[in-house]
């Protein structure tokens, strides 16, 4: 049966009308459908993506809690909290949790001229100096989950001063990498002449140079150095001053990756624009300042993404140029490491705190650091 329509002579069968009607509300009713389920496979793949990645810190922040007797066991979740084993004798706590038995003697109320034999128990203590049996174990259990947290965060560990000086060494050697990187890419850039290709090319060495081949001759050029300032062979404020401005030095020297990272992003600049800037009087310091570093937010934030974790982690250049008592984070974590015992728990915890900072600083200057590496990345 066909419908004839005056004003339009085209006739249009009832069933095919019919039929796409019919069919048209399952068709898109399967493509919301299928639309709908992409959508949710995609959020099911992000939330499976996002707890992988998550997991290891998990997992890393529940090892702060295990003792080392339990560190090779598996922690899905914080283990029970330990009773306090009143027949353990006080020298093997204080080697096993690394207690500081001034600290202990002080809570106690024993005279630190008492000496307090090492192979006496926790009960055989509290019958020699009269001290109840609550306070021992109100002193020694927290140390039974948070031990790791309380010695390295406490006072006497160094942990606070390690950190402030890791932040420091980090700051001035991502600011003073950038810096000199810039440098070296203005006077490198175009490679016109051919005696800055062979600068270029010795800065390219480094690279197939293994770093503990020169680790031995740059120590021995580093003593010679210190030699020569007054005081630094000596401990105090100028030895531990001139120890990190080595560590600054070494971490800021010309490299290979700023080299090229700079070098290439410079020499992409047109020269019109330096001699536009030329012509108009401005300085080479005023260029630089001007119109160079507005356009190096790129490679700026490029190189701060690489080597800011790695100056903030850095363990060999610290462990080797730094002193015991001027060290960094890592050194430092690495010293509760012994040879006949290690505090896990200590370990553990270190690690963890240590990976703390560079998240947080990734989450408040990631708009910068997106910023900075997307700019330039669309045209128009």
């Amino acid at each position: 049966m066909t419908i004839i329509d005056e004003k339009n002579p085209e006739t249009t069968s009832l069933s095919e009308r019919d039929g796409d009607n019919l069919s048209g509300a399952p068709r898109s009713a399967s493509v919301s459908g299928r639309r709908r389920i992409l959508r949710v496979a995609i959020l099911a793949f992000f939330f499976v993506y996002v707890i992988l990645t998550l997991m290891p810190f998990y997992f890393l922040f529940v090892r702060t809690f295990v003792a080392t007797a339990d560190s090779t066991d598996m922690w899905w979740w914080l283990p029970p909290e330990e009773e306090v084993n009143m027949n353990a004798e006080i020298g093997n706590l204080s080697i096993f949790l690394n207690l500081d038995i001034a600290e202990i003697k002080a809570e106690w109320g024993i005279p630190l001229t008492e000496y307090v034999e090492p192979r006496w128990d926790l009960n055989r203590i509290s019958e020699e100096y009269d001290i109840p049996l609550e306070t021992i174990r109100a002193t020694l259990t927290p140390f039974g989950r948070f031990n790791g947290w309380i010695v390295l965060l406490g006072g006497g560990s160094g942990f606070w001063s390690s950190i402030g000086r890791t932040a420091i060494v980090t700051a001035l050697g991502v600011i003073g990498i950038n810096v000199l990187g810039i440098m070296t890419g203005s006077a490198l850039a175009g490679l016109r002449f051919r005696y800055q290709r062979w600068i270029y090319a010795i800065f390219l060495v480094s690279v197939v140079i293994p770093p503990f081949l020169l680790l031995l001759p740059q120590f021995l050029m580093v003593n010679l150095i210190q030699g020569v300032i007054p005081g630094s062979q000596e401990s105090g404020l100028v030895r531990e001053v001139s120890q990190l401005a080595v560590l600054v030095f070494l971490y800021i020297q010309g490299g290979a990756l700023s080299t090229m990272i700079f070098t290439s992003a410079i020499g992409a600049i047109p020269r019109e624009m330096e001699e536009s800037a030329e012509i108009d009087g401005a300085s080479r310091w005023e260029y630089i300042r001007h119109i160079l570093l507005p356009l190096m937010k790129v490679p700026i934030a490029g190189l701060t993404v690489i080597v800011l974790p790695f100056f903030w982690n850095d363990f060999l250049a610290p462990f080797v140029y730094l002193d015991p008592t001027n060290t960094t984070l890592q050194p430092l974590i690495q010293s509760f490491v012994g040879q006949y015992t290690t505090n896990f728990r200590i370990v553990f915890t270190g690690v963890f705190v240590s990976i703390l900072p560079l998240v947080f600083i990734y989450i408040i200057f990631r708009k910068w650091f997106v910023a900075g590496v997307m700019e330039g990345a669309v045209k128009g």
